[in-house]
């Protein structure tokens, strides 16, 4: 049996998500996804509670990466003042496309609305990099991938079990 959920992106939950790859195609793009949450209220979710479903391909029909963005951070101390602060930057086209090419096992950890334009949607995927050390207690880095599509198709054989919270 396969699932195929059609523009849902608001019945998932990406909170556990695992970007595993980013495939540039012919009429857009995709995402190879793991640990991808099934909302009760999704079309495709027979188990009516959270699930994970098994492997997920997501195909953005389209969908064009408009820009991609490391996102900046403050340091604050105790008194809530500033110790570091690091802008936003744009990544330019080469380290956009470098960037989405090696993105294997990252988080992908939101995807938000930002507006539709008739049958277009914009999005933004929030993507956090896992630091190598697991230890490490630094921020990670994060980015903003802005993009747009006009239909999101996510397809999945099984789902694995029950989200235990």
């Amino acid at each position: 049996m396969s699932f195929h959920s059609v523009n849902e992106i608001d019945k998932f939950s990406f909170e556990d998500c695992c970007l595993m790859a980013f495939v540039q195609e012919e009429n857009g793009f995709g995402l190879e996804l793991e640990a991808l949450i099934v909302r009760p209220n999704n079309s495709q979710n027979t188990n009516y509670t959270e699930s994970y479903a098994g492997p997920t391909k997501a195909h953005f029909a389209d969908g064009k990466v408009l820009r991609v963005v490391k996102e900046g951070y403050r340091y604050l101390d105790a008194n809530d003042q500033p110790i570091e602060e690091i802008p936003d930057s744009e990544l330019s086209e080469e380290e956009a496309d470098l960037f989405l090419k090696t993105c294997k096992e990252y988080y992908l950890y939101a995807l938000e609305l930002q507006k539709k334009e008739g049958d277009t949607f914009f999005y933004d995927f929030l993507i956090e990099v896992p630091r190598e050390d697991v230890y490490d207690t630094e921020a990670p880095d994060t980015y903003r991938v802005e993009v747009s599509f006009t239909r999101a198709d996510f397809t999945w054989q099984h789902y694995m079990n029950r989200v235990q919270r």
